[in-house]
């Protein structure tokens, strides 16, 4: 007779624990509501989604890297800090393409033939042109140059911000360095 009342016992106190979690605040499946991050290129917000023709033909779609890190690098051919750093960041891609995606947004209209110039390096990853200047205004804007935007797989601005990075600041900024 005691094991049953103590069972039941047992039963109640689960329930009754269970009742209680599914009913907290915040529960989006129990009428609770959850809080959503807002949208924006700043750290902390979901980067709205965006496409973008590339180069090389392809077409660039943020939704489409979720699950993986992805580095986006505003730059121009004139910005000698900016050439400068892209070799870093085609490393990264060569190194951590599994999990990584880089895209490079060159974002002066006025330049010279981007694509002449790119024709002297072996970079791996797409280069896109920021036409119209939206892409870059949406990413917190093109007007100071370097600028290098980390978003989480979960599409989480990680990291915005202008001026150069080099190698390690990159893995350590997309989870693979210390």
């Amino acid at each position: 007779m005691n094991k049953r009342i103590l069972v039941r016992c047992a039963a109640l106190v689960l329930l009754a624990v269970t009742a209680a979690a599914v009913n907290l605040p915040g529960n989006p499946l129990y009428g609770g509501s959850r809080k959503t991050a807002a949208t924006g290129s700043s750290v902390g917000e979901i980067l709205p989604d965006f496409s973008v023709s590339c180069l090389d033909g392809s077409i660039f779609t943020l939704s489409e890297q979720r699950g993986e890190t992805v580095v986006v690098n505003l730059w121009a051919t004139w910005c000698a800090p900016c050439v400068k750093e892209l070799p870093h960041f085609d490393r990264l891609l060569r190194e951590h393409g599994d999990d990584t995606a880089v895209l490079a947004v060159h974002c002066d209209p006025v330049t010279e033939d981007v694509e002449a110039w790119l024709a002297g390096y072996d970079y791996g990853f797409p280069v896109a042109l920021a036409g119209g200047r939206a892409l870059a205004d949406l990413l917190g804007g093109g007007d100071v140059l370097p600028r290098t935007v980390v978003i989480s797989p979960d599409g989480t601005v990680l990291y915005n911000a202008a001026g150069s990075v080099d190698y390690e600041t990159l893995l350590r900024l997309t989870g693979h360095g210390e």
